[in-house]
């Protein structure tokens, strides 16, 4: 297969895909917070912030949400696509001291530390971002979320260190470390957020609940590690479940794609097994009715997110254009907000 029908090709999943019907209202506001942030520099760089359609994916997972609230997602989205953007950023321009900056820096604000004016725009963003959540949820849900942005900094220093010896991980650690640093756990946070009664503690934290939202952060990082393979390949990067599978098992590369959608498929199967699983612990928990109607929420939330996203990785945003793609591997969209 050609680059071009590795990003085209159709992953097949079950689930319902939502929309939410202000996404251009909530596109707007957007637009408005990330110019103030210093996320956006000009003109130039809001139109390409546009084609990117951060929008039209995230609100699938919260489309009966308040649009403030739905805001609040994207833009958190927003923090953490541009915060991705840095680390290829610094991998293409030879700055891995500055993005390890910015990531001890973020993991400060998270901690509680004071910004100024004189901070890097995306640790602005983070505090500001935090500032506005403690409004909007319980201490509980803040030490989630707290916790799953640790979790997600955390996953990006460990796929750092194979960025920076050019070295391919391996199959048994690959899937966990994907999934910290794909921020697919704090935003998650976010659509429960979007969907009522805050989920309790007995069931966040059980196995099927854990489960469910371990195997959509799969379906999601594998669908897209399959559109993106394009990107990947041209600027030598080896985060990517297609190359770490054609390495571990000396195959072609159509090989390793198909065996991606095998575990795609085999994923689905195991989230259906948790989601019977969370009906009968919500049963013995005696669990109200509105807990479960808000899990519920929630669970399908996370599905209409991961549909819409094999949706837009293939025809729905340019992140994934080869047009896009540098001399350097770096694509053209991608602003820089490493540090000095």
């Amino acid at each position: 297969m050609t680059p071009k029908q590795h990003r085209e090709r159709r992953i097949a999943l079950p689930f319902h895909i939502r929309r939410h019907p202000n996404e251009e209202t909530i596109q707007h506001g957007v637009e408005q917070w990330a110019t103030r942030r210093g996320l956006l520099a000009d003109t130039r760089a809001l139109e390409r912030f546009r084609r990117h359609r951060i929008t039209s994916l995230m609100t699938a997972g919260c489309d009966a949400a308040d649009v403030d609230l739905a805001a609040l997602v994207v833009e958190v989205a927003t923090f953490a696509f541009f915060l991705d953007d840095q680390q290829n950023n610094a991998a293409r321009t030879d700055r891995a001291t500055a993005y390890d900056r910015l990531n001890a820096r973020l993991r400060e604000v998270v901690s509680g530390a004071a910004v100024d004016g004189e901070d890097n725009p995306l640790v602005r963003a983070l505090a500001d971002l935090l500032e506005r959540l403690r409004s909007r949820a319980s201490p509980d849900w803040h030490a989630r979320f707290c916790h799953d942005l640790t979790l997600a900094f955390d996953g990006h220093e460990a796929e750092n260190v194979f960025r920076r010896k050019a070295g391919v991980p391996d199959a048994e650690v690959f899937p966990s470390m994907r999934r910290n640093a794909s921020f697919c756990y704090p935003l998650f946070d976010m659509l429960e957020l979007c969907h009522g009664a805050p989920i309790p503690s007995p069931v966040h934290n059980s196995r099927p609940y854990r489960m469910i939202r371990e195997a959509i952060a799969d379906i999601m990082c594998w669908t897209n590690d399959i559109h993106s393979l394009h990107m990947e390949q041209a600027a030598g990067e080896p985060i990517n479940y297609v190359t770490v599978l054609q390495r571990a098992a000396a195959c072609a590369t159509d090989q390793a794609v198909d065996e991606v959608c095998r575990r795609i498929e085999l994923r689905v199967g195991e989230l259906h097994s948790a989601r019977r699983e969370l009906s009968g612990l919500l049963m013995e928990l005696s669990a109200p009715r509105r807990v479960r109607e808000a899990v519920s929420r929630c669970v399908g939330g996370f599905e209409s997110w991961a549909g819409r996203m094999e949706e837009w990785d293939r025809t729905g945003t340019d992140r994934f254009d080869p047009a896009t793609i540098g001399a350097s591997g770096l694509p053209s969209y991608v602003e820089d907000l490493l540090p000095g």
